[in-house]
């Protein structure tokens, strides 16, 4: 179930994109074409389309955090016992107990 809900989360974020960032990360990261290949058949540079795939992982990535973040809220109480690991760990490498 939880596939499913992360699976239709991503698509409509993906429909959310602005079309000229929809398409370049659909051809580069769904359809596996790659950023040369893309910038020959849309007559773009090479360098538009870095970018534009840039931006369209960068604004998608929002997008999933804006559509998801109530789903995360529970994932790492701070009563947790893995979040004091996870904590301490950090700590630890920061400040090296003696």
């Amino acid at each position: 179930m939880a596939d499913g809900a992360i699976r239709g989360a991503l698509e409509r974020s993906i429909d959310e994109l602005p079309d000229e960032l929809r398409t370049v990360f659909v051809a580069c990261i769904v359809d596996g074409m790659t950023p040369g290949q893309f910038a020959e058949l849309s007559a773009l540079t090479s360098e538009t389309v870095e970018a534009r795939l840039h931006n369209a992982r960068s604004l998608l990535g929002e997008v999933l955090v804006r559509q998801l973040g109530a789903a995360f809220g529970g994932v790492y109480q701070l009563d947790d016992s893995r979040s004091e690991r996870s904590t301490n760990a950090v700590m630890d490498r920061l400040v090296p107990r003696r």
